[in-house]
């Protein structure tokens, strides 16, 4: 018994990213800050395939992290869990601009990150329902959600531009 909350103490400090989401001022606005570099590395080293089949691993993960928060800690949505913020930015990061251009590369993991934190802010339809889901589910899906509005919106205006995505050049 002592090796399963061992465990669950494990995945409840993953749940906070530890120590990012124990940061007093903004932690989930850092943690997706975090979240983008991280991403974008590990987008650049796996490809397209491999980087999604991580997103949803950590999706995976992050689930059962914040289910083991709530079994320790008894908090519905606390604030230090941040795990849902990496793997919701993680999902922005597939609309990134495909250019050998830094200066473009900047601006679009810049408006990667401003569209997942506005729609993850302001969780607009959809994203406020599904906070609404009983524990793990419910801290993940609103990031999950929030990610994907962000991805479909970056794409659209990027696309508008007639500017390539990574993951179509990946695709293609």
């Amino acid at each position: 018994m002592h090796n399963k909350n061992n465990l669950y103490f494990i995945l409840a400090k993953m749940a906070e990213v530890y120590p990012i989401g124990k940061v007093r001022i903004a932690p989930g606005t850092l943690a997706s800050l975090i979240a983008l570099f991280i991403g974008y590395f590990i987008l650049l080293k796996l490809g397209i395939a491999l980087y999604i089949t991580f997103i949803i691993a950590f999706i995976i993960l992050g689930y059962f992290s914040c289910e083991a928060h709530i079994k320790i800690y008894n908090k519905k949505d606390p604030s230090e869990v941040v795990i849902d913020e990496f793997g919701g930015q993680f999902i922005v990061i597939l609309a990134t601009i495909d250019t050998n251009n830094t200066y473009y590369v900047i601006l679009s993991l810049f408006l990667s990150f401003v569209l997942f934190r506005f729609f993850d802010i302001t969780k607009i339809g959809l994203i406020k329902k599904s906070e609404k889901l009983k524990g793990g589910y419910g801290i993940m899906a609103d990031d999950i959600l929030a990610g994907i509005f962000a991805f479909i919106t970056q794409s659209a205006i990027l696309t508008y531009f007639n500017q390539s995505l990574i993951i179509k050049s990946y695709m293609s």
